[in-house]
């Protein structure tokens, strides 16, 4: 099955708040800048259609993002069970869920782990997108996260709770800045529908 045959949107969960860059370029459409060479000719970017996508008032199982294809035969495809996207605005949110102590349960578990969890157990692939350009620098340096009193985390330890809950849950870490957080989200999600919809 083809994708460039049917139709899509990106399915957006109606808790996730502060996304109007997000929405705002979907509706816009992305630019696709030539090649270098392409360019020195005088070749000028081309536009994408806007992005189609609707607010999932109920909420999604797992994640903020997710896509749903409706195939040629109008069957729609909701890709929730099979791959999402988390997205976290900065470093101080994404150190506060991984350090949250008050949501911890009985077996020690925060709501963003049992988050992580519920979807690994379900076999849905998680992408996490951090808004942040240059996180590695950013994390290095300690003072980019929990930014809203001294922090007592250190860099070694958001790396090593962040990078263990990637490994036990199968994560996949993506940081950008956020004038291209749309766009990622976007192509992540489509790629992967694309794929799934290769083997039908």
């Amino acid at each position: 099955m083809d994708i460039k045959k049917c139709k899509y949107k990106i399915v957006v969960d109606s808790r996730e708040k502060v996304n109007n860059h997000i929405l705002n370029k979907f509706k816009e459409g992305f630019e696709n800048k030539p090649s270098h060479h392409d360019m020195y000719r005088r070749k000028k970017s081309t536009y994408s259609d806007p992005v189609k996508f609707f607010i999932q008032e109920k909420g999604l199982k797992v994640g903020d993002y997710t896509i749903a294809v409706q195939l040629p035969s109008k069957e729609v495809l909701n890709f929730q069970d099979k791959v999402i996207i988390e997205r976290k605005a900065d470093l101080n949110e994404l150190c506060c869920n991984l350090f949250d102590s008050k949501s911890k349960d009985k077996e020690g578990l925060t709501r963003f782990e049992r988050e992580l969890k519920r979807g690994y157990e379900r076999g849905i692939k998680i992408h996490l997108i951090v808004e942040v350009a240059d996180m590695h620098s950013k994390i290095l340096s300690s003072k980019h996260f929990r930014y809203d009193k001294a922090s007592k985390v250190t860099p070694q330890s958001f790396y090593a709770m962040l990078h263990s809950l990637a490994s036990r849950y199968n994560v996949s870490i993506w940081y950008c800045d956020k004038k291209d957080s749309a766009r990622l989200i976007h192509d992540i999600l489509y790629y992967n529908a694309r794929d799934f919809l290769k083997k039908i």
